[in-house]
């Protein structure tokens, strides 16, 4: 009885050794990618109504997604708890990629999403992947957004449709929507949004002629901007 009491005792001290050191690991991503607060706080209610909107224009729950400049996972999280799709989530933070493997085995999607590094304007992965391409928030920090759209244009399966650009979903309950647009015009106004360039009429027309033909923008009210690419599919589809 000793013996196992003991054996008891040691067992529950490795265990609450080993939870303390992955809350202190998890704690030291978080502090190296600072997102992850407006991502679990003001943002939260914003990937769980974009999800749903991009399962109800688009109808494609299955196969493969890749989400482009994912951050700490936040809309690949949303999608796969709605749907049957594996998800790649690809960012060129190191810090935001690891956060997100974390984050997916706390929300029990081991298996489901995958999170790697990689530069949005050359991945590394093959051609005709993707059923799905999305990116939240992405595109506007892009240093060359033609070659960004390109590559998820390559990546996609004909078929496939890509869903990028910016905004907090159309179908967000207004009363949270227009104060998350409102703060986010304030933040643009006091420059609080380093780096950002907006998605213009130039860079569609150079997308075209880029080859990528089935190319359209949508504005959400106040804040928000969308680009929806199809690949055409094959002939012998």
């Amino acid at each position: 009885m000793r013996f196992r009491h003991t054996l008891l005792c040691a067992v529950v001290l490795v265990v609450a050794t080993y939870s303390q050191a992955q809350d202190a690991y998890k704690a030291s991503l978080i502090a190296k990618y600072p997102f992850y607060k407006t991502a679990t706080g003001r943002f939260a209610p914003v990937y769980p109504a974009l999800a749903e909107q991009i399962v109800a224009d688009f109808g494609i729950t299955q196969g493969i997604c890749v989400d482009v400049g994912g951050g700490c996972g936040s809309l690949a999280i949303a999608l796969t708890k709605i749907t049957d799709l594996q998800v790649c989530v690809l960012d060129i933070d190191p810090w935001a990629v690891r956060l997100c493997n974390l984050l997916v085995d706390e929300a029990g999607l081991t298996g489901r999403i995958i999170a790697v590094e990689g530069d949005a304007q050359a991945m590394y992965l093959r051609d005709d992947l993707a059923d799905l391409v999305v990116s939240r928030g992405s595109i506007f920090f892009w240093p060359d957004q033609l070659a960004g759209l390109m590559e998820c244009y390559r990546i996609l399966k004909p078929g496939g449709v890509a869903y990028i650009g910016g905004g907090f979903s159309r179908i967000l309950d207004p009363q949270i929507r227009t104060p998350l647009a409102k703060w986010k015009q304030q933040a643009a106004k006091e420059g609080r949004i380093q780096g950002w360039r907006p998605i213009t009429e130039e860079l569609i027309q150079q997308a075209r002629q880029a080859g990528i033909t089935d190319i359209r923008m949508e504005r959400e009210p106040l804040v928000g901007w969308w680009l929806t690419i199809r690949k055409p599919a094959r002939a012998d589809n």
